[in-house]
């Protein structure tokens, strides 16, 4: 692709030789030689300090007070210059293409309905009253129980299991071997017997969700399981029963929520964090990562911590910890003294 017609397709400007073939993307962070047919985002001051190797970079996605850092370069706006980077992704991305069309090894049952343009791959199990959406993607070994729903627009990756009467809405991308609708923790000990709590509701998945590889989102006991639109999971994530996730939600990797649990728009969840049951994460509060969260957030609050708390009293905590030990020699030596 030339360096004109990328700007043009960003319709943003440029500098240097517009005739100049950009043969793909990088990046910076990594360790290898800076190559000079490749486009690199450099759109902070700070970033071209950071990065030696930045001043050999020939072609330049960047804003115009940093244009004239490089011989070639597409100018972007300051702000939503990172929309037009993962433009810029998209248009070098190469993924594998698949022509709409069904086959003959996997297994649907004649009640199915399935819309316009639809891939159903090898080995695909589409139970009973199965419904799916027009231009939906299914891969090798996906199962779909008996009256799912799969919204219009979503792929759904090898491997991926949606339970019985669960809905998934449009534009979903759910990544390999994700379970979703499986049975809640639900049990229940009386007179030495314990009794499982049947779980007979299902789970709900707003638009424009994307869950990593390995998630499981339990159904709930008696009603939905929710997930909102343009929520987002990263790998290895479970929700449990009766939960509700809202509207632009990011949880990522090896999160837990326990059943019941309340999520609601804007939250940030990171890596190896958990909340316990019946919980609520108010709107746009933080749960950094390795924290546990045992009471219910405040609004636009970052929380961390076993048990969490408000970031700022934690850091206070642990700035007093190494003291501490000072701290109790100094205690003990006044109590002898009084003793």
């Amino acid at each position: 692709m030339k360096l004109k017609d990328l700007a043009e397709q960003l319709g943003a400007s440029f500098t240097g030789n517009g005739e100049l073939e950009i043969k793909g993307i990088k990046d910076l962070e990594h360790h290898t030689p800076v190559d000079p047919n490749s486009i690199y985002y450099v759109a902070s001051k700070k970033y071209l300090n950071k990065h030696k190797k930045a001043l050999e970079v020939q072609i330049a996605l960047t804003i115009d007070s940093l244009s004239t850092s490089f011989p070639n370069a597409i100018i972007v706006p300051e702000e939503g210059s990172k929309v037009k980077f993962i433009q810029v992704i998209s248009l070098f991305e190469k993924k594998p293409s698949h022509s709409p069309s069904i086959s003959s090894k996997a297994s649907i049952h004649p009640t199915a309905k399935i819309g316009n343009h639809v891939t159903i791959m090898d080995f695909v199990v589409v139970q009973e009253n199965v419904v799916i959406g027009d231009n939906v993607v299914l891969f090798p070994n996906v199962v779909l129980e008996s009256n799912v729903e799969i919204g219009e627009g979503s792929v759904i990756k090898s491997g991926v299991v949606v339970y019985y009467n669960c809905k998934i809405g449009k534009r979903n991308l759910i990544h390999s071997n994700t379970v979703i609708g499986a049975d809640g923790f639900g049990f229940y000990d009386f007179n030495g017997v314990r009794y499982k709590v049947p779980q007979i509701g299902n789970v709900i998945v707003g638009d424009d969700v994307e869950m990593g590889a390995n998630c499981t989102v339990d159904r709930a006991a008696l009603e939905s399981t929710t997930i909102g639109n343009f929520t987002k999971f990263d790998d290895h994530v479970h929700v449990g029963h009766n939960c509700r996730v809202g509207n632009y939600v990011y949880i990522a990797g090896a999160t837990v929520l326990a059943g019941s649990v309340t999520i609601e728009d804007g939250c940030f969840l990171a890596g190896q964090s958990a909340v316990a049951e019946h919980l609520t994460m108010k709107k746009g509060s933080i749960l950094l990562g390795l924290s546990g969260l045992t009471e219910d957030s405040k609004e636009k609050t970052a929380y961390f911590g076993i048990p969490a708390r408000p970031a700022l009293e934690m850091h206070r905590i642990h700035s007093a910890l190494p003291m501490l030990p000072d701290l109790i020699k100094d205690f003990a030596k006044r109590k002898n003294n009084k003793d």
